[in-house]
Parts: C-alpha cells; structure tokens; sequence
C-alpha cells in the first residue's frame, strides 16, 4: 500500500511558510534593523549644532590696515596680529619700519586678548595686582594693545598690536581699527537660540551655515553640543 503524500497548497502552504519566516530568528533580526533605524532618524531630527564663528581674511584685513592707519596718522608704523577664536593667525601685516621684535609681541598681546577674552592693559593691571601668574603664561603678553573681537556677545577673535612708543597708543589704535570694522559684525545674533533654530535641519545642514554666514557677514563654524 503507498502511502499518500501530502499535496502542496499553494495558497495556504506559501502562507504558512511566511508565517514561520516572520515567526522566527529572521523576524527578531529585521524589527531590530527597522527599530534601529527609527532611533537613528529620531535622533538625527531631534539634534541640535552650536555655531560658531570666525573672522573671514577680508575682515581681517580691513580690521589690520584701519589700525595701522590709525597709528600711521599718529607717526607710528607698527605691526598688527589678527587671530581666530582658536588663538590661530588669520593675519600678520608688519608695518614699514617696524623691528623685528613687534611681531612676537603683536602675537603674544592677541593671543592673550583671545585667551583671557579681556583686554590686556587691563591684565596688565591683573598682573601687577591680584593674579602675578598670568605674566608666566606662554605666549601671553599682557602688556597694553591686545584687545578681544566681539560679535555681540561671542568672542571671534583677537587683535594685537606692537611699535608705538607705548602700548596706549598701540591699543588706541586697536580701538580705532575695531571701530572701522563695527559695521561689519555689529548686526550679528550670536544668541543660543537663535543659533539652534538656524542649525536644526538634519536634511540640508549646510544651507543653514551658508544662510548664517552670509547674514552674519562672518564665517559659521557647526559642531556636535
């Protein structure tokens, strides 16, 4: 007697057989493949990029020739330190006649203008007072003419100046070249909020840092919080 086989229902096996896929391993696997993807794109939309900004070279070298124009009027060919956010060289302009030494002091009076974020007679003053170490600092030069870049309230940068015959008047100087640049980066909203707001879009995040930049008249930096 032969025994019978079963006959393969097309309909009903197929389903059957798509029920024990889904039931399985393989099933477990992809819901956790779409689960993970789901938390991804939840939290791409939900993530939020500070912005920062920095001096384009233009604006450096309108700040740097209004500064030594200002002390060429007084009779004084010096030399002007333009420096990022960072403490990092934009630009370096060495005026005529100036010795080699100014360009090391420039430097050093910018780099701890941006460091400190404060103007250096007034850390000069720090110095002699209640805080003697900053004086030992690397690369600080705490002597008059360094004064921070502001943008509202963000610091972008620094500006030393070095060659006058005092440093008051190589911070007049500096004061003189900050104003001839005001205009530029006055009109910046250096806010949080307004920052997040204009850094949400996960789908095209570089338009909001070339809308920014351009508003701005300043260069938009984006990073993770």
């Amino acid at each position: 007697m032969k025994m019978k086989l079963p006959v393969f229902n097309k309909f009903r096996d197929s389903k059957f057989l798509l029920l024990m896929v889904l039931s399985g391993p393989g099933f477990f696997f992809m819901s956790s493949m779409i689960n993970d993807a789901n938390a991804t794109e939840d939290n791409s939309t939900s993530m939020v990029l500070n912005t920062q900004h920095t001096i384009p070279l233009k604006v450096a070298q309108q700040l740097a020739m209004a500064t030594q124009d200002a002390c060429t009027d007084k009779g004084f060919p010096v030399t002007v330190s333009v420096l990022n956010r960072d403490g990092i060289d934009i630009l370096l302009a060495r005026g005529d006649g100036t010795t080699g030494a100014s360009v090391d002091v420039a430097q050093d009076k910018a780099y701890a203008a941006v460091g400190f974020q404060s103007p250096t007679s007034g850390l000069e003053e720090r110095a002699k007072t209640s805080n003697p170490g900053i004086i030992a600092v690397e690369g600080f030069t705490v002597l008059p003419g360094g004064l921070p870049i502001r943008a509202g309230d963000e610091v972008v940068g620094g500006i030393g100046v070095s060659g006058a015959p005092s440093g008051k008047i190589d911070e007049e100087c500096a004061t003189a070249g900050l104003s001839a640049i005001a205009s530029t980066i006055s009109s910046i909203d250096t806010s949080n909020a307004s920052n997040q707001m204009n850094n949400t879009s996960v789908t095209n995040p570089n338009s909001n840092q070339t809308s920014n930049a351009r508003s701005n008249n300043l260069t938009s930096i984006e990073s993770s919080p």
